[in-house]
């Protein structure tokens, strides 16, 4: 594995949101596991392949391996972990050659593999103790090494949280290889612009870059925030634009911005997926158009990384990807 995702003036286009693409297009609803559901049963792992395909088709970068909701909060054990992360990761290198195959005259597209919350999404009260944390995190990126190009830490509600995947993907380096693993981390936001932990992301992404500052093995590649209201990726996005002192550190460790929002109405302070009967509604106020004038906001702002989460499909990825090349940021 290479760090690849590195800084250039051209906006970096990842995918948009694989669960609700899954389902949209047929896959069985199983509120208990959600999108691993294309994972635990082989018929399924056709359409996940065709749903990675469809990202790359409308101009994706990258795609990220469908292993969000395998985890510990979801009630998986440590070797159905291992062996549904492993399916994920071979599903999303599969489609990322297959696709390359056939499409020779553009770049080779990037998989990034997912180190998501471990116990549940959006709370930052809810996640285990750091040995238990490092612990997972470590076996997830372990798994997911031979098939990812990058790591994305995401949808994280807390600075813990990132400590946590950043110190899980440097266990698993043996300190021989010339080259440190890059990492992606992005954090999800509350209405304020806050991360959901209620610290300003001035404050967290101070800490980011000190704590990762010299860290062995291990590259933080950038900074992003996901799986929250385009509304707020905005009030984020120009809390971090007005600091110049933020701005010029990042500069200096070469580390990007970016951002991919969610299509969710507000999700509430005290979301739980095992409390949830039902699907979080979708905006009905979000159009392709609409999303596609927030991210142009969010590259005013700084974000050279952008992309889609929940509820945002390959047409939203394929709109951007033009905007973008009229912008001539493609």
């Amino acid at each position: 594995m290479t760090t690849t995702i590195r800084k250039t003036s051209r906006v970096t286009l990842l995918d948009g949101g694989t669960g609700e693409e899954l389902l949209a297009r047929g896959l069985p609803v199983d509120r208990h596991i959600w999108s691993v559901t294309a994972l635990v049963h082989e018929q399924h792992h056709k359409l996940l392949r065709e749903v990675h395909t469809t990202f790359l088709d409308a101009n994706a970068d990258c795609i990220t391996c469908n292993n969000y909701g395998v985890t510990p909060g979801v009630g998986f054990s440590d070797d159905k972990i291992a062996r549904y992360t492993a399916v994920a990761g071979q599903v999303a290198r599969d489609a990322c050659d297959q696709w390359t195959e056939t499409h020779t005259t553009r770049p080779k597209p990037k998989v990034c593999g997912s180190l998501p919350p471990l116990l549940e999404s959006y709370r930052a009260d809810k996640v285990p103790n750091q040995e238990e944390g490092v612990r997972l995190y470590a076996m997830i990126a372990q798994t997911l090494a031979p098939f990812v190009d990058c790591y994305l830490a995401e949808t994280l509600s807390s600075i813990q949280e990132a400590k946590m995947a950043l110190l899980g993907v440097q266990q698993t380096q043996s300190g021989e290889s010339e080259k440190a693993v890059g990492v992606m981390v992005s954090f999800t936001l509350n209405s304020y612009g806050r991360v959901r932990s209620g610290d300003k992301v001035c404050e967290v992404a101070e800490e980011l870059l000190r704590f990762t500052a010299g860290m062995s093995g291990t590259e933080l590649q950038a900074i992003l925030f996901n799986c929250s209201q385009p509304e707020a990726t905005c009030k984020a996005l120009s809390e971090l634009h007005e600091d110049e002192g933020i701005r010029a550190s990042l500069r200096s460790r070469g580390v990007r911005l970016g951002a991919y929002a969610n299509r969710l109405t507000v999700i509430p302070d005290d979301w739980t997926l095992a409390e949830s009967s039902e699907p979080q509604a979708m905006r009905t106020d979000l159009a392709v158009e609409k999303y596609r004038d927030f991210v142009s906001q969010w590259v005013e702002l700084g974000a050279e990384i952008v992309g889609g989460c929940c509820g945002i499909g390959p047409e939203y990825i394929a709109s951007i990807h033009e905007m973008l090349q009229q912008q001539g940021r493609r």
